[in-house]
């Protein structure tokens, strides 16, 4: 006959109270494919699970909502990469307008393309034409070959122009 009953077994009692502390803990964060719910501290992590840091499309982000956006495309990029719709999907994904032309469709030398971007209320410089190339580069066909990058810098502001014209005419008699 055991002796033991359940109240009163000191390894039950411990299990119970570990239990109960498990069932405290926020388990949330353990989620991390729920992309627009992960904290945002833990993107670059996830960035790096998904291999999408550096030139493949990180760097390239400029708000939290793209990095999350990208985030959620990881897998399909992965699955077409080398193709003209991960090209243009990546894009798309980083707030860019972008137009592919492979060669066949504008006549051009066998295994080219064409871009043509437009940058809407973005700076452009030599760094992120540069980061842009690289993009290109990491998404596009390995036997491709880039042959025409337009970026089309597009900036909508609103000015407000006032006239006046005052005049007069004095008589004298």
């Amino acid at each position: 006959m055991n002796n033991l009953s359940p109240v009163n077994d000191l390894s039950s009692i411990t299990f119970d109270e570990l239990f109960a502390r498990f069932q405290e803990l926020d388990v949330n964060c353990l989620l991390t494919n729920l992309f627009d719910e992960v904290n945002e501290s833990a993107l670059v992590h996830l960035a790096e699970q998904f291999h999408i840091t550096g030139n493949e499309g990180w760097l390239s982000c400029q708000t939290e909502q793209e990095r999350r956006e990208l985030l959620k495309n990881s897998l399909k990029l992965h699955k077409f990469r080398g193709t003209k719709y991960a090209l243009v999907r990546v894009l798309s994904i980083l707030g860019l307008n972008g137009i592919v032309q492979e060669w066949f469709e504008y006549g051009g030398k066998p295994y080219h393309f064409k871009i043509s971007i437009e940058m809407n209320n973005r700076a452009f410089d030599f760094d992120t034409e540069n980061s842009l190339l690289e993009l290109i580069n990491a998404n596009k066909n390995v036997r491709s070959k880039l042959e025409t990058l337009t970026v089309d810098l597009i900036s909508k502001t609103f000015q407000r122009y006032a006239t006046a014209c005052v005049t007069s005419e004095e008589l004298t008699v």
